[in-house]
């Protein structure tokens, strides 16, 4: 019994990587965002213990597939206001629509907001 409790926890570590999950990819589909374009961004009803915690996702407009984020970089011209008022849009319906692009890998992936289109 210890040697298979011994040979589960060497695999289980090694399946689990700085990057993240071993299985991120079955779970989300990396190559669903490709750059620069414009993306939506809803709450992926992940929660997490510590951070970084990718609980948002990142879709084309005509998908609702993407890939999980854990934060957001606004243009250091957007006042904190703006930045809390399209924030709260994440978590409805719709989400919030943007044009940006996601930077990084595995739960430690940003999404770089470029502009926002006019509502």
């Amino acid at each position: 019994m210890r040697k298979y409790l011994c040979a589960f926890l060497l695999l289980g570590l090694s399946a689990c990587g700085p990057d993240g999950f071993f299985f991120d990819d079955i779970f989300h589909d990396a190559g669903a965002v490709q750059g620069l374009g414009t993306y939506r961004i809803s709450d992926s009803g992940v929660q997490c213990v510590r951070a970084p915690c990718p609980s948002l996702l990142v879709s084309p407009l005509d998908s609702r597939s993407g890939i999980r984020v854990s934060g957001i970089e606004f243009p250091s011209s957007m006042s904190q206001q703006k930045r809390q008022e399209v924030s709260n849009l994440i978590y409805t319906p719709e989400g919030l629509v943007a044009h940006g692009a996601p930077r990084g890998e595995g739960d430690a992936r940003v999404f770089v907001v470029q502009s926002l289109p006019e509502r």
